[in-house]
């Protein structure tokens, strides 16, 4: 298990009050939560299950990417795909909702010069708050160390939440299949364009799971290290359900592998060591 996993000392349980919960995209929203209790530090990466109090219609809560946090604030993009986040579009200002968090591990803290992170769909998400605490960390500055976010969508109008990465300093390049907006083609083209030969790199996915393949194609080609956070439906988020296993070998160079729960040893897991 990583070292930066959450434990129960640091998973707070609480209700959150809906500040705003808009629509900020093609079937994509923005939520706003507030707590009354001081949130623990949520590191980039980290996860949150939310769940719709009072009702038996969906029992169990769904995780989302912590997207921005402070000690009393909270806040999440989704799409609406299921029943799940098609009744949470529905909620209103001043509903209370059920969250427990920080959950997962988070982003690695690697020393490396160039971080590129590829997101596809909703995968911007858990790259928010790590953007922001890498740019706090060590600034926008392009001599030392430094970020690139490539972000891929079916179409220009499921696009979301790129002014919130360039109030940061990150100009995203962004990739549409449909060619309605920047590269036409798919995200993981872009990855060759952007790497450097000269300086150490790794790559952070998050993304539809064809999407992930096609990314570890690209950088296993490169022999770059390679972090991939999966979008795994889980029902707990605490470990005690397995429903959210996945094969996971002993070593990256083994064909021994053994199952990781994503919701505790993950959702970040190194790309070379996943079963595929």
């Amino acid at each position: 298990m990583s070292p930066f996993c959450h434990t129960p000392r640091n998973i707070r349980y609480c209700q959150g009050s809906v500040e705003s919960n808009t629509a900020v995209a093609e079937k994509t929203f923005h939520i706003v939560l507030t707590v009354e209790e001081p949130l623990p530090v949520i590191r980039g990466g980290q996860f949150m299950m939310l769940r719709l109090p009072k009702r038996t219609d969906p029992l169990l809560g769904r995780p989302l990417a912590v997207y921005r946090s402070s000690e009393h604030r909270i806040e999440a993009l989704y799409v609406t795909a299921g029943k799940m986040t098609h009744r949470l579009a529905e909620v209103k200002r001043g509903e209370l909702l059920n969250l427990w968090t920080p959950l997962g591990n988070g982003f690695p803290n690697n020393d490396v010069c160039h971080t590129i992170l590829v997101a596809g769909g909703i995968g911007q998400t858990p790259f928010l708050l790590f953007v922001q605490q890498f740019t706090r960390q060590y600034g926008v500055e392009q001599n030392k160390k430094r970020l690139t976010l490539l972000y891929g969508a079916k179409t220009q109008s499921r696009i979301a939440g790129m002014d919130d990465f360039r109030q940061l300093g990150i100009e995203p390049m962004i990739a549409t299949e449909d060619g309605s907006l920047g590269y036409s083609g798919f995200v993981t083209d872009l990855i060759q364009r952007v790497y450097g030969s000269g300086e150490t790199t790794q790559v952070f996915c998050c993304g539809p799971m064809p999407m992930l393949h096609a990314a570890f194609s690209v950088t296993k080609n490169l022999s770059l290290p390679c972090y991939v956070s999966l979008e795994t439906p889980m029902s707990c988020g605490l470990g005690i359900c397995f429903g959210c296993a996945v094969k996971y070998k002993t070593a990256s160079d083994s064909d021994d592998w053994d199952y990781r729960r994503t919701c505790i040893d993950g959702p970040v897991f190194d790309a070379y060591r996943l079963v595929h």
